[in-house]
């Protein structure tokens, strides 16, 4: 994983430092750092989406219309580059960091920098494996300053000895698990035509456990059962003596070997393994010992497996990476939602606004200007926040400067918006342009006082949201302040 690292690393500069080169027109734009906090990787992200034909791929109609609608204004179509420049940006940091960090574990993991010792000892428990702890010491003769001496030491921490109650009855649990155990893969100690399995130790005591055939060329001492030869069943016993420390308990088990019915693949593992053994016997004085690389007509490779958790940390961080880029399609489409949710609430305002315009004798014309001035007046002097219904309202504008019809621009506001509210609106003014509809004032006012009424409809709905999710946290303080009274009565009771 380090060299998967580091090219990993390398590459990300090498991508950075040639498309720092490049200019967009896309960056030139001003883009607003607060919201697009990784701005500075924008350049990688449109090399990506140009050079490897993503945009192509990526950009979808059902996206382009989402992110569109949140861009009202975008006279340049760059909202739907800078989203998915925000998403690149946010999966190419995930895989730096993890790939650095997978980078800095691998180290640790080759280094295995010894861990601090605070000067206790604490011993394992009864039947825990010893531990060996290499510390360094400093003594000082508390006369003579100049006497200190410093060394390293190596400290055995035996594990805690057992009692003799406890010696009995992990005895009378041990015995039955040699006698399960020691079969192996035979089914009953009458029938006996597989290896046996002599455990070395019994797991989760340190109870060591040394076995002791009555024949050796039936069984051997590692639990090699040699019955290839034999015609009728055979007899034997095979004593079990196990220890720990000063203790020592014996233990006789009755085996019934039989003939042995051995198939290919058994009869070329059985002399693996007694390869191994025999190999391993011959080589027990020396440093090293290497496994049999070829046997009979076979060649034998060896492959040693590690855990390795810098392969794990990679991992996460492509699973991580690809659970972002699937999380910013959520997000816009919540986004879309409190962009319907603010349209909605905003329809009556505007309503109300037109009403009042058109009884000052305005025409609608005149009147969606004079909103619009006043929107972007006001957002200019940052007394308004960004309003979508009103963005809207702006592409309408720009559209009427442009020289498009007054109708076309209303219809197209309407399918713009996407909400029925606004769409009947857009049909109202439609009507009125193409008819002449003298009523136009009175059906603004009662469109005025239904989109009123659904916004106070809109309210309770949440409100009524709001107590449902309140309900949770005051049955979880209910359920503490029981506790706190009972609690006390109960320890007043002595219960």
């Amino acid at each position: 994983m380090i060299y998967v690292s580091i090219l990993i690393l390398i590459f990300f500069v090498f991508l950075y430092a040639i498309s720092a080169r490049r200019k967009n027109e896309l960056l030139s734009e001003k883009v607003d750092k607060k919201q697009h906090t990784l701005h500075f990787l924008y350049p990688m992200a449109v090399f990506i989406l140009e050079r490897t034909g993503l945009e192509k791929t990526l950009v979808k109609a059902d996206i382009k219309n989402k992110v569109r609608a949140l861009y009202a204004t975008d006279q340049k179509d760059t909202g739907t580059k800078l989203y998915f420049c925000k998403k690149i940006s946010y999966v190419l940091v995930l895989i730096f960091i993890f790939s650095g960090l997978t980078l800095i574990i691998s180290f640790q993991f080759i280094l295995n920098n010894s861990s601090s010792f605070d000067g206790v000892l604490i011993r394992p428990e009864s039947g825990e494996s010893n531990t060996y702890i290499r510390l360094k010491f400093r003594m000082e003769n508390r006369a003579d300053e100049k006497d200190v001496y410093e060394d390293e030491i190596i400290i055995q921490n035996n594990a805690r000895n057992f009692t003799d109650e406890e010696w009995n009855q992990i005895l009378e649990e041990a015995i039955p698990y040699l006698e399960r155990e020691v079969l192996g893969e035979n089914q009953s100690p009458d029938y006996i035509q597989t290896n046996l399995n002599f455990l070395a130790e019994i797991p989760n005591t340190g109870i060591n456990v040394e076995w002791i055939p009555e024949d050796y060329r039936l069984i051997s001492a590692s639990g090699t059962v040699h019955n290839e030869d034999l015609t009728e069943n055979m007899h034997t016993k095979v004593r079990a003596i196990l220890k720990y420390r000063d203790r020592k308990a014996e233990h006789t088990v009755t085996f019934t070997v039989r003939p042995a019915a051995l198939d290919k693949k058994d009869k070329l593992y059985r002399k693996l393994r007694e390869a191994i053994a025999e190999i391993e016997k011959q080589t027990d004085s020396k440093k090293k010992w290497a496994l049999p690389e070829k046997m009979e007509d076979y060649d034998i490779k060896w492959e040693k497996s590690v855990s390795n958790p810098a392969v794990s940390l990679f991992m996460l961080g492509l699973v991580a990476s690809v659970l972002i880029w699937f999380f910013f399609d959520r997000e816009l489409d919540n986004k879309i939602k409190q962009r319907n949710h603010q349209m909605q609430k905003d329809y009556p305002e505007i309503i109300n606004k037109f009403c009042l315009l058109i009884n000052a004798g305005m025409t609608v014309k005149q009147a969606w200007i004079n909103i619009c001035e006043e929107y972007m007046q006001k957002k200019d002097q940052k007394k308004e926040r960004k309003r979508y219904a009103y963005e809207e309202m702006i592409v309408t504008l720009y559209e009427l400067k442009l020289g498009i019809p007054e109708v076309q621009a209303y219809e197209r506001f309407g399918k713009r918006t996407g909400l029925l509210p606004y769409m009947k609106f857009s049909s109202l003014l439609v009507q009125n342009l193409k008819k002449g509809n003298k009523d136009m004032v009175n059906l603004l006012k009662a469109e005025a006082m239904e989109a009123f009424h659904e916004r106070k409809e809109t309210a309770k709905k949440l409100g009524e949201e709001a107590s449902t999710k309140l309900l949770a946290p005051m049955v979880i303080m209910l359920f503490i302040v029981l506790l706190i009274i009972m609690i006390p009565a109960f320890m007043s009771l002595n219960v």
